[in-house]
């Protein structure tokens, strides 16, 4: 994404994130983090919000899907079930939440 920058962003959103919540996963915060933007801008070429070169696509990101993709990758590529799956699910919800502030705060939205 045009002007997005990951490391920036990955410092941003994991300072908003409260580590001690989601301890109990053994993943490091930051890992969890920058796993989850993987997954996200995935998301966003897959469903064409973002076009291949990095600009803004013709499609509207839908929180409801992107959240359903990032908990299916995120699962999937570490092979959480259960219980931990609704603690990545917790996690989503907080992550969603502050990388749509790092994206406002930065004017990546598209919105004017």
């Amino acid at each position: 994404m045009k002007g997005y920058d990951r490391e920036d962003a990955a410092r941003a959103i994991a300072a908003r994130i409260n580590a001690r919540a989601y301890s109990d996963l053994g993943i490091p915060l930051d890992a969890l983090v920058r796993q989850a933007i993987d997954a996200d801008l995935e998301y966003m070429k897959s469903a064409g919000v973002l076009a291949e070169d990095g600009t803004m696509g013709d499609a509207y990101y839908d929180d409801d899907d992107a959240f359903e993709f990032l908990l299916d990758r995120i699962c999937a590529e570490r092979g959480i079930s259960g219980e931990r799956e609704l603690r990545i699910a917790s996690f989503l919800d907080d992550y969603m939440d502050a990388q749509q502030a790092y994206m406002d705060q930065h004017g990546l939205l598209g919105w004017d």
